[in-house]
């Protein structure tokens, strides 16, 4: 398959801002696939698509910023002077790359054109070169693409080498498509996504023809992380208990989720954006080797805690932990962690269609311990300044409101964040915000957004950037700005964020920059109100940021539903305060 072929329908689908329509342009790229019988070609179109080489899940990168891709550019003849003009005029050095170099000789059209095998092959060893002289390994390699692509073809190598594409694609179009052109529900593509974290896996097996409902690569595997399931917002306690029945309370810590898988000696620890951890926490993966039951996958919540009071530790302290790369030993004494376990998803086969109830007794067995607070409040408060590593989560099984409401205060009392509250009927469906899962707290719950646009600050900030457009998601995908927020962060948060839009920006207007939507910020804020500011209908009032939430994915950042949600709850208690 000739890369012109596929860059042709990614300009179409560039060229369109209509959704459906560019699913229909992905549907020529399964069809191209099929028509040369090609499962692998499809899988590898479905990553570049969205400016990648690798599954999502496996955290790579090919190591390749903006100075080193345009050292590779000069290569071609084409002057940095010109293109970083051209940058600065286009705001996309894949536009700027293409336009110079349909102004110059081009030596493409002596070389053999470039398949799709050619460049996704290259890029994918480009990503994989390590070492000394790896730096110019990787330019050699990339150079050698641009001197036989297309003026066309280099302004999707370029973008897909930042994995910056640019054409509007994403997870959820493309799964879109799959169903549209496959004839499969897309909730049920979705839930195999949120599984495989491998959306060229996915293609491929389409094309194949495989029994999706059966096929062993689809399901969930140990050492191959899933997303995590998400919890809906209570608006209280007695309204989860009427919604739910009876269910399970939990207390709610404030600490980052991990995944814990364990096979034999092998033992991983992966976050929520499914990064490897494992080096990090050698005391936990030591512990989990002592456990007598093998084979299994476990979640839960990774608490940094003082010993002297049993009181959970800043969540700063876990992000030093989780991002320590050297010096591990000296910050693991510095630092106490302990993971309170609260599912598991693999016991020696998956257990993600078992409902909670069973998941939990097999949990508790592993563990050899329940924490029933009722039956073991004692017991649980003796406990609570030991130096356990790893504990099962703290819960409470009632229907019970006054019994649920004492839990809850007692949750708080000790330093955590309020209670989940849960169906024990339910199945666990990774990568959802579910209605089988709530979460209550004492405050109005704040919100994961992620940063869309960024401005240079005033003042004290003028040397940093000091103001961030903040944004949700819609169901597929979209964001959708909410607000501006600037208050809540120290300097060095400022420097360390200023550094990493400087990294990320694709595009300058005036003081302001767009960037590449990474960055997950947590606020608080006054109050939702209503309003034509932007288009969602609705904006944050004072929003401050809580924390730079380095342990979270993008794709988990909150939604519209989310945010609607939380404006019907605040009218409901803005009404029992004017009763009041």
């Amino acid at each position: 398959m000739l890369f012109s072929d596929v860059c042709k329908v990614f300009k179409d689908i560039e060229d369109t801002s209509k959704r459906t329509e560019k699913i229909q342009h992905f549907i020529k790229l399964i069809k191209m696939a099929e028509k040369e019988n090609s499962p692998a070609s499809l899988r590898k179109i479905c990553y570049l698509s969205i400016g990648r080489v690798y599954p999502e899940y496996e955290n790579r990168e090919l190591g390749i910023g903006p100075n080193m891709l345009i050292e590779a550019i000069k290569s071609i003849g084409i002057k940095e002077k010109d293109l970083l003009e051209g940058i600065k005029e286009t705001g996309d050095i894949g536009i700027a790359i293409e336009k110079l170099s349909s102004q110059i000789k081009q030596a493409s059209l002596f070389q053999k054109p470039l398949t799709l095998d050619d460049v996704y092959d290259t890029l994918k060893k480009v990503g994989e070169i390590e070492g000394e002289s790896s730096q110019k390994k990787k330019i050699r390699h990339i150079s050698n693409l641009f001197l036989r692509a297309t003026p066309l073809e280099r302004r999707y190598i370029a973008r897909i080498i930042l994995e910056d594409m640019r054409i509007g694609m994403n997870i959820p179009t493309i799964l879109s498509a799959f169903s549209k052109y496959f004839g499969i529900p897309k909730e049920k593509l979705e839930r195999i996504y949120a599984v495989v974290n491998d959306i060229g896996l996915i293609g491929e097996k389409l094309l194949m023809g495989v029994d999706i409902d059966k096929d062993e690569d689809l399901k969930l595997k140990l050492f191959r992380p899933i997303r995590p399931m998400l919890a809906q917002i209570a608006p209280s306690i007695k309204d989860a208990i009427e919604e739910i029945g009876t269910p399970q309370f939990e207390t709610k810590y404030d600490g980052a989720r991990v995944q814990i898988h364990r096979s034999g000696d092998k033992v991983k620890i992966y976050t929520r954006k499914l990064e490897d951890i494992t080096n990090s926490l050698p005391e936990i993966v030591e512990e989990i080797k002592k456990l007598d039951k093998d084979n299994f996958i476990m979640e839960g919540e990774c608490v940094a805690i003082d010993l002297n009071t049993g009181r959970p530790r800043p969540f700063q302290d876990i992000l030093r932990r989780i991002r320590r790369k050297y010096n591990i030993d000296k910050m693991k004494d510095e630092i106490n962690l302990r993971v309170y376990l609260f599912d598991t998803l693999y016991y020696k086969e998956p257990l993600l269609d078992v409902p909670l109830k069973e998941r939990r007794e097999i949990l508790e067995d592993i563990l050899s311990e329940d924490n029933d607070w009722e039956k073991k409040r004692e017991k649980i408060e003796r406990e609570i300044k030991s130096d356990k590593k790893i504990d099962i989560s703290y819960k409470l099984v009632t229907e019970d409101v006054k019994k649920a409401e004492e839990f809850y205060r007692w949750s708080l009392n000790i330093g955590h964040e309020g209670v989940m509250i849960k169906n024990l009927k339910a199945v666990y469906t990774p990568g959802s915000r579910v209605r089988t899962m709530y979460k209550f707290k004492p405050t109005l719950e704040s919100l994961d957004v992620v940063i869309t646009k960024a401005k240079i600050g005033m003042g004290k900030r003028k040397d940093w950037y000091g103001s961030f457009e903040i944004a949700v998601k819609d169901e597929d995908g979209n964001l959708h700005p909410i607000g501006h927020v600037g208050s809540g962060l120290s300097e060095e948060e400022l420097d360390r964020l200023s550094k990493k839009i400087e990294s990320i920006k694709i595009e300058e207007i005036g003081d302001e920059v767009v960037v590449k939507p990474e960055i997950v910020l947590e606020v608080s804020y006054e109050e939702i109100q209503e309003s034509d500011k932007y288009n969602c209908g609705y904006a944050l009032r004072f929003p401050r940021v809580v924390r730079i939430r380095e342990d979270r994915p993008p794709e988990d950042i909150n939604t519209l539903e989310d945010v609607k949600r939380i404006f019907q709850i605040q009218k409901g208690r803005k009404k029992v305060t004017d009763k009041n």
